[in-house]
């Protein structure tokens, strides 16, 4: 008989880890080599499903952005072109959930690059951006801290998940904001000026992006939760779930 705790932790991994093995059916796994040479020989479209903030900080050259929560109106009529995603590595699970929705959208020649934007700089091939953000050294908390703050500190918690993970699992708390970083842009504004600010990613990966673009915007005091909504999922802190 599995725990409480042992569900929350299989319902996350399903959630946050792996994609289905099935996925076979739905999309190949291409390597970086097997990119450049799609792009070298033409035809193909390469997608970063992220969002525009990120496709604007550096993208791989040539590949174009449509979010994954936009693919239904930026991909192509033609359903039989190839396709390839890629977001930021191997952690970074759009790559795979962008082919597995474009096949659920009838599209029939789809390509993952998990290795994506980091395994392409490795290998030398060029990247563009359109808006790069400031290099700044963004500070890090652990699950263990923000519980503490959460009780006790001044502080804000943006939660910037898209609405397909965040109304999933989330931290249940009045200082939590949810802006999903697609619409991040748009509605920092609302984010108070003067307070901490701590931002709640899927694994801690993107929170930074989020962090660099407020602070170029004038937040002063910003960090990021290590590990994410994930790691606060595994440590069986609580959380709300549908």
């Amino acid at each position: 008989m599995k725990t409480a705790r042992q569900l929350v932790t299989l319902l996350a991994l399903l959630l946050l880890g792996l994609p289905l093995a099935a996925h076979a059916a739905k999309y190949q796994e291409i390597d970086t080599k097997g990119v450049k040479a799609m792009m070298d020989a033409g035809g193909v479209l390469v997608v970063n499903p992220l969002t525009p903030i990120e496709f604007a900080d550096e993208h791989i050259a040539g590949s174009v952005n449509i979010p994954i929560e936009r693919l239904k109106q930026g991909l192509p009529a033609d359903k039989s072109k190839p396709i390839i995603f890629y977001c930021l590595g191997e952690k970074c699970v759009y790559s795979w959930r962008a082919a597995e929705d474009a096949s659920d959208l009838g599209y029939t020649n789809l390509y993952a690059y998990r290795g994506g934007l980091p395994a392409w700089k490795v290998a030398g091939y060029p990247t563009a951006a359109t808006e790069k953000l400031q290099e700044v050294k963004v500070p890090m908390i652990s699950t263990e801290q923000l519980a503490a703050k959460l009780k006790s500190d001044d502080m804000v918690l943006v939660d910037i998940n898209a609405s397909e993970d965040a109304d999933k699992f989330w931290v249940d708390n009045p200082k939590r904001m949810h802006i999903p970083l697609l619409v991040l842009d748009q509605q920092y504004k609302s984010i108070p000026k003067g307070k901490e600010i701590v931002i709640m990613c899927l694994k801690g990966q993107r929170g930074s992006t989020a962090a660099r673009f407020l602070a170029a915007k004038g937040y002063k005091d910003v960090k990021v939760v290590e590990g994410g909504i994930q790691q606060w999922v595994l440590e069986g802190r609580p959380v709300k779930k549908k």
